[in-house]
């Protein structure tokens, strides 16, 4: 296993909030081997442990801010001073070389610069936050779609990680960002009969038009 994700779920592990590595660490964690360099790591999380994540975060020294789309981002200095429009925060260190923040007029806003150095430390971790319900993990973009939790988080090594199907989905938004075609074809030629038929019935509701990814 890759020692920046060990060193990572150690650190979220055990503090009384959920979550599970997403993105293309997550169609890793479901391959079992790293298949290309990855620019940050995803964590997914609920909205409703936000709060327990932010302040767990700064107090490991974190700095922790909230996106807000156009570029910009606030800083979080507060959990009662959120404006919770977007539905991802990263937390950086002092030092990260991975973001270059510049201030606006706006007091705690903050023109971002992301850096595609790739991630070699553990001074970045960007959180998205979900919905869930007794059952299902709800996709953020239509409640409608959801998964089973029991599908959805799937474990490596004791290491939870969003299923490949929900991952995709996430990805269809935008296909031809580097890395996600062949996401895409590596979690193919791995997914199950299940998991490739839930992802071709989510696709056909999101994308009625049809879609590059479709048919399976």
């Amino acid at each position: 296993m890759n020692e920046l994700i060990r060193k990572t779920n150690e650190l979220l592990k055990n503090h009384g909030f959920e979550y599970a590595f997403c993105g293309g660490w997550a169609i890793d964690l479901f391959i079992g081997a790293q298949t290309r360099k990855h620019g940050d790591i995803d964590i997914l999380a609920y909205w409703a442990e936000r709060d327990a994540i932010i302040q767990y975060m700064q107090s490991l020294g974190f700095l922790v801010y909230e996106m807000l789309g156009g570029g910009k981002a606030h800083h979080i200095t507060d959990v009662r001073n959120q404006i919770k429009c977007k539905r991802n925060i990263f937390c950086c260190t002092q030092d990260c070389e991975m973001v270059v923040l510049t201030e606006t007029d706006e007091e705690g806003i903050y023109f971002i610069d992301f850096r595609e150095v790739g991630q070699t430390k553990l001074n970045f971790i960007e959180f998205l936050f979900n919905d869930k319900d007794e059952t299902d993990l709800l996709y953020a973009r239509r409640h409608a779609v959801k998964l089973a939790l029991s599908d959805a988080i799937l474990y490596s090594g004791g290491i939870p990680y969003l299923s490949p199907e929900m991952c995709l989905l996430y990805k269809s938004t935008d296909t031809e960002r580097k890395g996600y075609q062949s996401d895409y074809d590596n979690a193919m030629a791995r997914m199950n009969q299940r998991q490739r038929r839930w992802l071709s019935d989510a696709l056909t509701i999101m994308y009625p038009e049809g879609h590059k990814w479709m048919p399976l």
